[in-house]
């Protein structure tokens, strides 16, 4: 910018230069020399070789002349360098100064008696306007694009010394196009050095990298050289995304800046934050304070000054410097990663930071020869928590991709049968499960198991670890009942094993659970009764574990028919999990999918899907495409539109039945859900032909995922059955209905919902057939079945009572319909609130059916409803 300034400064014809001056302004001698030189060319003092006289005839000069002069003060190290040496402010004549500085010391403006303006990096829109201008080479040579060039300033980090010297680069080598520049960079071979050099006979001498090493210098020389030790950690993080300063001042950070430093000086966490001070002011990291309720400062670092301070040479070192010092900064890092690394992870900001240095971190052990992150033992707990870290965050893809990546390196640098490379195994196996790859997870525990047997025993609780995620895992793959009894298994052995009491909890926990999973969710909300209060016991009210535990025991409590209940618990259990977690954590967003799902339940629609539009939107910005959260809500959002539009609702569970087919398997549980519903929103908007098909496919797949008595089993046969009635078969529907009667009896109970439901429904399609009789005789016996098992006050007994009435009075007895009317009523008025709209439609029947009483027949306004067939959520 200043020698762009100076060149229409001289070819500005209205005001122009008479006198122009560029000093290197690195110190107080090197301006002063300058300044004389000047007097003696202007000769403003002939025969005089003083240059302290000199420079104060100069400044003297410029006070006084009328002649119009411009100064140049370039790469001023600190204020106190130009004591009385500073240009005047005020003179005669027309006279202006230009300082430049990579400090951002405000008393350079002060002391200038100047505005201090700060020069940031470039836009990418400025980024390629520079690189045109400063390219001499006509446009078609080596074939640039314009995207070359803007992937050139990305590489570049849009870094105006770096950008002319690259432009400089490709001028001299017109041979070599952008393309192949960008590879050169990325070529970790090739120095800073040899790709950004000094332009000749340019404003500023030395290469890039070169100039950051004065300033490295100069940084070093006001901390007794910290600064290159400090810059040697910053340099193997992530410093665009920001590096946490605390951890540049903990006690792994400190250790290597004492290791580093003067010889035998003790550091502490004053002199560290003393070094960042002085790094920033030199510009070579920039500190930036983020305020979410606590300060929290973050570190940057520009990315070529991070490679140039790894590609600097020890002087008289000579060969790779940087493969000689890269096991112990790479060593140091993780050590200062782990100890400031929270558990748990509150901090999601905090925590992604973290994985980005972490990452940056593994990338530059692979590029080693040593890789000393593998070979260190207490570094390498860095590559593990980077993983899970990212699972946990939601990115289970990319866990799962990690540790696949991992296994294979812990097996070349400590052997098949090392701890380390067992547990990397294994946390493939569980992310494996964890991001839907089920049929992957299964092989990789079974063979981890088998060695963990080999190695240690069956007994051995680092196999009883494996078992307990094996079954977890079969769990996940339909298999409820075969992980309730690993399960079960596996916690028979722990409490043998002598497992601690959290061991024992969590497996509890996941016991509970696929308890629940299986169709028995009375037991498992009872378990969970009594399991929270021994883990907020042991673990803590705000332990990731106990929050879970208290969703699910909201989930099967809605699963008992107690929707209302669940909506409270979730509520209150989001506010917590909200003010423990923050809002964007993956666990928060799975209790709001919950939640949303149980006010749907308690028929709060609208409600449910403000709440399921909001998470999805969330969900996209935290979880990877394909997660099974993401695809649950999906499902569920879509499902619950059905009632206004069940032709969108059929396209959007098409779309949702498909991704999860192709993810999980066409078997798995959820996509058998998602193809359950989606047969239910073909029917609701008038495809049943359609929707049958779909079910006969489901019925004979479900077995292979669950129990042939399992409930989903069950209602897909009942929905079947009706839809074939609905597609205009109600033969078909009622032999399949009193085929289901008696499975519904034997594995749900006589006085079960669904059992009551599927007998209602075989009068309907007895009616609809035409059989009035068989009709009549199933109402009667419905009722009759109710007071049995429900008792004669039931809600669910009004049903049959319309019914019953409404076909006795169609068939030619008024008089019976209305007997059986004023039972309703009286029943209503008991069970029902008094200003329920069941009431006056029950007493306009009553009307009608007293005027029909020896009068002629009619068909009246009954509670008919429709024959929806079952519904189920997920």
């Amino acid at each position: 910018m200043a020698a762009w300034y100076c060149h229409a400064a001289v070819g500005d014809a209205a005001r122009g230069v008479d006198v122009l001056l560029w000093v290197t302004a690195h110190s107080a001698s090197d301006v002063a020399a300058v300044y004389a030189q000047a007097a003696g060319m202007l000769a403003l003092a002939p025969g005089s070789d003083d240059t302290a006289f000199l420079s104060r005839q100069f400044l003297n000069w410029l006070r006084t002349t009328e002649r119009r002069w411009l100064i140049v003060l370039d790469d001023v190290y600190s204020p106190g360098a130009l004591d009385g040496l500073w240009p005047p402010q005020h003179t005669a004549g027309d006279g202006r100064v230009i300082v430049t500085t990579r400090s951002r010391e405000r008393d350079l403006a002060v002391m200038s008696g100047h505005a201090f303006l700060a020069v940031d990096v470039f836009t990418p829109a400025e980024s390629l306007v520079c690189l045109r201008s400063k390219l001499q080479r006509p446009a078609d040579v080596g074939g640039d694009t314009v995207a070359d060039l803007a992937g050139l300033a990305e590489d570049l980090g849009h870094l105006p010394l770096a950008l002319s010297r690259a432009a400089a680069y490709l001028d001299y080598n017109a041979s070599c196009s952008v393309a192949r520049y960008r590879r050169l960079l990325a070529d970790r071979r090739l120095t800073l050095e040899r790709l950004t050099p000094a332009v000749r006979g340019g404003a500023v001498g030395g290469s890039a990298a070169a100039l950051w090493d004065i300033s490295i210098e100069q940084a070093d020389e006001h901390t007794g050289d910290l600064a290159r030790p400090m810059l040697e950690l910053a340099a193997v993080l992530d410093g665009a995304a920001g590096i946490p300063e605390q951890l540049f001042v903990s006690e792994a950070a400190c250790a290597w800046l004492a290791e580093r430093g003067e010889a035998g000086w003790h550091v502490d966490e004053l002199e560290a934050e003393l070094t960042l001070a002085t790094l920033d002011r030199l510009h070579l990291i920039d500190r930036a304070v983020q305020d979410g309720g606590h300060a929290t400062w973050w570190v940057r670092v520009h990315q070529l000054i991070q490679r140039a301070v790894r590609e600097h040479r020890v002087p008289g070192g000579g060969g790779e410097a940087w493969q000689q010092r890269a096991p112990a900064v790479l060593s140091a890092a993780a050590h200062a990663l782990l100890e400031i690394w929270p558990e748990p992870e509150d901090d999601q900001d905090l925590a992604q930071r973290l994985r980005a240095s972490s990452s940056s971190l593994a990338d530059l052990d692979q590029a080693t020869d040593s890789h000393p992150l593998w070979l260190d033992e207490s570094a390498r707990p860095v590559l593990f928590r980077l993983g899970n870290s990212a699972g946990e965050s939601g990115g289970t893809a990319w866990a799962r991709d990690h540790f696949k990546a991992l296994v294979p390196l812990a097996s070349q640098y400590l052997g098949p049968d090392h701890p380390s490379a067992l547990v990397a195994r294994h946390m493939l196996g569980r992310w494996q499960s964890k991001s839907a790859h089920l049929t992957e997870a299964v092989p990789t525990l079974e063979n981890l198991e088998a060695d963990y047997r080999r190695l240690h025993g069956v007994g051995a609780l680092e196999t009883l670890s494996v078992r307990h995620d094996l079954a977890v895992v079969r769990g996940d793959a339909g298999d409820a009942s075969g992980a309730v009894a690993a399960l079960a298994d596996v916690l028979a052995e722990r409490r043998l094993a002598g497992a601690d009491r959290r061991t024992i909890l969590t497996t509890l926990h996941n016991l509970a659970y696929w308890n629940g999973v299986a169709g028995n969710a009375a037991e498992a909300a009872a378990a969970y009764r009594d399991l929270i209060p021994a883990m907020e016991e042991e673990f803590g009210r705000d332990h990731h574990g106990t929050l879970m535990a208290r969703h699910n025991l909201a989930r099967w409590t809605g699963e008992t028919g107690d929707a209302a209940q669940a909506v409270m618990l979730l509520g209150m259990l989001v506010r917590d999990q909200t003010r423990v977690l923050g809002p964007r954590h993956p666990h928060v967003m799975t209790s709001r999918q919950s939640l949303a799902r149980w006010q749907g339940a308690t028929g709060d629609t609208d409600q449910a899907i403000a709440g399921y539009r909001a998470l999805i939107r969330d969900m996209r910005e935290v979880f990877d495409t394909d997660d099974p959260e993401l695809l649950a809500a999906r499902h569920n959002l879509a499902r619950l539109q059905a009632g206004a539009d069940p032709a969108a609702a059929a396209a959007d569970l098409e779309a949702v039945t498909a991704d999860r087919a192709r993810i999980l398997g066409s078997r798995h549980p959820d996509t058998l859900i998602s193809r359950y519903s989606l047969a239910l929103c073909l029917g609701r908007a008038g495809r049943p032909h359609e929707a049958v098909r779909v079910l006969e496919i489901l019925v004979q797949d479900r077995p292979h995922a669950f129990d042939e008595n399992h409930p989903g089993v069950l209602e897909a046969r009942h929905s079947l059955a009706v839809m074939r009635g609905e597609a205009g078969d109600p033969h078909a529907a009622i032999a399949g209905l009193r085929e289901l009667r008696p499975d519904l009896e034997r594995v749900l109970g006589p006085g079960h919902p669904g059992t009551v439901k599927a007998i209602e429904h075989l009068g309907d399609w007895y009616a609809t057939g035409g059989d009035t009789r068989a009709a009549i005789e199933t109402y009667q016996g419905l009722i009759a079945h109710i007071e049995q098992h429900l008792g004669a006050e039931h809600v669910a007994i009004l049903p049959a009572l319309d019914k019953f009435a409404m076909w006795q009075g169609r068939t030619g007895s008024p008089e019976e319909a209305v007997r059986v009317l004023v039972r309703m009523l009286s029943t209503a008025q008991r069970v029902l609130d008094s200003d329920d709209p069941t009431i006056p439609v029950i007493e306009g029947n009553l009307v009608f059916w007293r005027a029909q009483v020896g009068g002629p027949g009619g068909r009246g306004t009954h509670l008919t409803g429709g024959m929806e067939p079952p519904d189920v959520r997920r």
